[in-house]
C-alpha cells in the first residue's frame, strides 16, 4: 500500500520529536520526585509569563481544551501554586496569578529541562540549532495564520499572535 507521506517527512518528524520530548520530560520530572505532571508544568510555566491573564486565554496560548486547563489549575491550585481570582471587568471569568511557591518548582525543574536540551541538541553546533529555533519559529507563526477553516489569516492577524 502506498503511503500518504514517508516518515521522515517535517510533519512525522516534529509529531516523534515533540511526542518523544514529553515522554522524556515526564520521565525526568517523575524520576526527580516532583509528583508535577508535564501538563501541570507546561499550565504553571504559562501561567508565570502571562501572569495575571484569564484562565481562557492560557488554554488558548496553550493549545488546550479549556476543560484540560481547568484540571491543571485545580491541582497547581491545591499545590499552592497559583490563585484564581475573579478578573474585575468580568466576573464570571477568572484570573491566574503564581505564587512566590511556584519558583521553588520552576528552580527544581529548570535543570532537568536544561538537561533534557543538551541531550536533545547533543551533536549539532550552535549555527545548525540556531537554524532550526528560526525555521521552528517561522513555521509556528505560519500555522498560527491558519484559521478555523483551514484558510490563511490576514498577515496582520499572523504578526499579533
Amino acid at each position: 500500500m502506498t503511503q500518504l507521506l514517508p516518515s521522515d517527512s517535517l510533519g512525522f518528524l516534529l509529531t516523534d520529536v515533540s511526542r518523544l520530548f514529553r515522554q522524556a520530560f515526564d520521565r525526568s520530572v517523575q524520576n526527580a520526585g516532583l509528583h508535577l505532571t508535564s501538563g501541570e508544568i507546561r499550565a504553571l510555566a504559562h501561567a508565570s509569563r502571562c501572569d495575571g491573564a484569564r484562565q481562557a486565554k492560557l488554554a488558548q496560548v496553550m493549545g488546550v481544551e479549556p476543560m484540560t486547563l481547568s484540571a491543571y489549575l485545580d491541582r497547581l491550585e491545591a499545590r499552592g501554586l497559583i490563585t484564581r481570582t475573579c478578573d474585575p471587568t468580568d466576573r464570571r471569568a477568572k484570573t491566574i496569578k503564581v505564587t512566590p511557591a511556584a519558583g521553588e518548582v520552576f528552580d527544581q525543574v529548570r535543570p532537568l529541562a536544561i538537561a533534557l536540551y543538551n541531550q536533545m541538541i547533543e551533536g549539532l553546533d550552535v549555527e545548525e540549532t540556531a537554524i532550526m529555533s528560526r525555521a521552528l519559529a517561522h513555521i509556528r507563526t505560519n500555522l498560527v495564520g491558519i484559521d478555523a477553516e483551514g484558510m490563511e489569516a490576514p498577515q496582520a492577524a499572523r504578526h499579533a499572535a
